[in-house]
């Protein structure tokens, strides 16, 4: 049995089948290349390098005086505590002695009983009178013995030569009696026995009169003791002062060593300063160990006498009537970093203060300025950064600069630095720039300057006065 005439058909299917699909396939190139060649590409646009848009300041240098900013309470430099040095009633005070009265030097405060004093000091001058006889009367005595003791040892003398006479004739001559011989040998032994005892009392006498000296000395001790103790019951004022406090009244027993008031001294205020490192040796050059023993460095803080001192209280209110000066450095605290100065305002001569007056006890804004600085650049504070350098316009590149700040207001900061003409400070906060990138100044090159204007009057932690 044959097959061939089924096999054609099966030719023929496979053959249209290919064509169908190479049809298909060619219709869809055809169709993307069609699609491909219609698209138009998009236009060119010229490229175009704006740059950085930062805002700039232009580079100003002046000459400006620097000044470093403390803060300090006003204390009375001479305060004393008055204690009674003897006990007693108080029988007469000042009129004035009450809580804030003056007191002019001189008068006196208080009066405490003087009664018993008085008689001790009456009682020790009459024993100082009675030492003082009694040396007297042992000088006299020292006098006459030895007047004495001539005339005895004299007569000493010539019983001896009768007894040696009366007995060598007895014993060699026979002449005379044993009873003559032996009345002149008792004779020479009682002068004898006369003179040694009395030679005996005057060697005495020195040993008396040292003796009576030391009991004068005591004595005169014991005088001067009661004669202070007696002028101890009057109290004065060792200077003109305010009543601070007071403790006592007419009437009330005061025992040694009793507070009874307390007097102030207000001409005179000093207010302790502390300055950082920066202020007091960077701003105010101050420096340590070259002093002049006689000025008021005290040798250990040099600097100070150059040091100007302006005084305001917190409220502002400034004190140019009264006298600022820096006296001394009081201590360096290790700790903190810090120097304390103390300076001294004293009140006119005349007592007229103009404005406020300053007190003890007020809070005090110092301004301490001691040298002028020439080139600094007054920049905003946010535009110096943290290693100390600036971002600077130059040539229409950004370039960093390293610079040395001289001191700091509330919102700006003076420094100086290699400035070039025609340098701007970038005021634009800005994060790792890179190095010579390209600027667009968005401020066109104005020569505003934004910032603290008040801080070459009133600095934060330094400034300048101008």
């Amino acid at each position: 049995m044959s097959h061939t005439p089924d096999a054609r058909p099966a030719k023929v299917t496979i053959i249209v089948t290919g064509l169908v699909c190479f049809l298909i396939i060619a219709t869809g190139v055809f169709g993307m290349h069609k699609m491909a060649t219609s698209k138009r590409p998009p236009a060119e646009k010229p490229f175009q390098n704006k740059g950085l848009a930062v805002s700039t300041l232009p580079v100003k240098t002046e000459t400006v005086r620097l000044t470093a900013v403390g803060y300090g309470q006003a204390e009375a430099v001479r305060v004393l505590d008055i204690c009674p040095q003897v006990s007693g009633n108080i029988v007469d005070i000042h009129p004035a002695l009450e809580q804030g009265g003056i007191v002019p030097e001189g008068e006196i405060l208080l009066k405490i009983d003087d009664t018993g004093y008085a008689i001790e000091r009456d009682k020790a001058a009459a024993q100082v009178r009675l030492t003082e006889n009694t040396i007297a009367q042992y000088r006299v005595s020292l006098e006459r013995d030895n007047d004495r003791l001539a005339a005895l040892q004299r007569s000493t003398l010539l019983s001896k030569t009768e007894y040696t006479r009366l007995k060598t004739l007895y014993e060699t001559d026979r002449v005379g009696t044993l009873s003559d011989v032996e009345a002149a040998e008792q004779d020479y032994n009682l002068c004898l026995d006369t003179e040694k005892s009395l030679i005996k009392t005057i060697s005495l006498y020195p040993l008396q009169i040292k003796e009576a000296l030391s009991d004068l000395a005591r004595d005169k001790a014991d005088l001067k003791t009661a004669g202070l103790n007696l002028a101890r019951c009057t109290i004065r004022a060792p200077f003109s002062g305010r009543v601070q406090d007071v403790a006592v009244d007419a009437g009330t027993y005061v025992s040694t060593g009793t507070l009874a008031l307390t007097l102030t001294d207000d001409s005179m205020l000093e207010i302790k300063v502390p300055l950082s490192d920066r202020d007091a040796f960077d701003t105010l050059r101050l420096r340590a160990g070259a002093g002049d023993r006689g000025s008021r460095a005290g040798g250990w803080i040099s600097g100070l006498d150059a040091v100007e001192c302006r005084l305001e209280t917190v409220t502002g209110k400034a004190y140019a009537a009264m006298t600022a000066t820096v006296h001394r450095a009081v201590r360096y605290d290790d700790a903190s970093r810090t120097l304390y100065l103390a300076v001294r305002v004293e009140r006119p001569k005349n007592g007229e203060v103009q404005g406020m007056p300053l007190l003890e006890g007020m809070f005090c804004k110092l301004y301490l300025s001691a040298r002028s600085v020439s080139g600094v650049v007054k920049i905003p504070a946010g535009s110096l950064n943290a290693d100390d350098t600036v971002y600077l316009a130059r040539d229409g590149k950004l370039k960093t600069l390293p610079v040395v700040r001289e001191t700091s207001g509330k919102d700006s900061v003076w420094i100086s630095g290699d400035f070039l003409p025609g340098d701007r400070i970038i005021t634009t906060p800005l994060t790792n720039p890179m190095e010579n990138a390209r600027l667009a100044l968005t401020d066109n090159g104005a020569d505003d300057e934004p910032g603290d204007k008040l801080a070459a009057t009133q600095p934060g932690s330094g400034g300048i006065i101008k």
